[in-house]
């Protein structure tokens, strides 16, 4: 169930405060190799990599490096070994000049999935911070998980290819349920875009809220985030915690500086 609007707003303000952080960043990358993460790949599975679509150079996750224009890839992530919860983690991204098929005629794409808490699988139970082009920011709810957040009012009825957009409670958004089919989207907020180069990604989980930053501005939030489990409806379990996954998808581009701390 939805919370009242002034619970919600009250929500909200908390937790777009400067977040009450403790201890350093810690790389989770460490510039060199993938120690502390796993791979997850189509076709490949787990730990396989053969056609080399992760590079590691100069302290930078290359995906796709060589790769013809226009061909055929396969897809997956590269995923922690360990679950976290209660943190403030932050990465850059840069696109490439390559995209692939299956995905060649659409945009570039990727993501940052978090709250991974089931298996692994193209694509996982998880929330994700979508990373593509024009729609950096949004939310994605996969398979279950819930969240509960505020758009525009103008935008609660728009269909694919568009969705409703976050607005802040005080700035006149509406509640909104999150999550109530198999992949769910919600845009970010519509005044923040990404630059051309390196663009920060941010990601603050504390208890079951979340909040997206975009270069350094909030753009999108939710809080009680849960799972629903499709095969037993009804019974949401709270969910503060997951693996976290750098998403491939079919997309030349890097990632860098991939960094956590915690809000203990």
């Amino acid at each position: 169930m939805l919370l009242s609007i002034p619970c919600l707003a009250l929500a909200a303000s908390l937790a777009l405060a400067p977040p009450d952080t403790s201890g350093d960043w810690t790389p989770l990358f460490n510039g060199k190799d993938l120690t502390g993460w796993y791979t997850f790949l189509q076709e490949h599975g787990k730990d396989s990599d053969p056609d080399k679509i992760i590079t590691i150079e100069n302290g930078e996750i290359h995906l796709y490096k060589g790769f013809a224009d226009g061909s055929k890839v396969v897809m997956g992530y590269i995923g922690t070994e360990k679950e976290y919860g209660d943190y403030h983690l932050r990465l850059q991204y840069r696109w490439g000049d390559a995209k692939f098929e299956p995905r060649y005629a659409l945009k570039k794409d990727a993501g940052l999935y978090y709250h991974i808490t089931g298996p692994d699988a193209v694509w996982p139970r998880s929330l994700q911070y979508q990373i593509e082009e024009t729609n950096v920011g949004d939310i994605i709810t996969l398979f279950g998980m819930r969240v509960d957040t505020w758009i525009d009012p103008k935008t609660r009825d728009a269909q694919s290819p568009d969705y409703p957009t976050y607005l802040p409670a005080d700035r006149g958004g509406e509640p909104r349920l999150l999550g109530k089919k198999g992949i769910e989207y919600q845009h970010r907020l519509a005044e923040v875009d990404e630059r051309d180069g390196w663009n920060d990604v941010e990601i603050i989980a504390k208890g079951d809220e979340i909040t997206h930053l975009l270069n350094g501005r909030v753009v999108n939030h939710g809080v009680n985030v849960r799972f629903d489990d499709p095969e037993n409806p009804g019974n949401p379990v709270p969910l503060t915690k997951g693996r976290i996954a750098l998403e491939i998808e079919a997309a030349e581009m890097w990632f860098r500086n991939v960094e956590i701390r915690s809000l203990k």
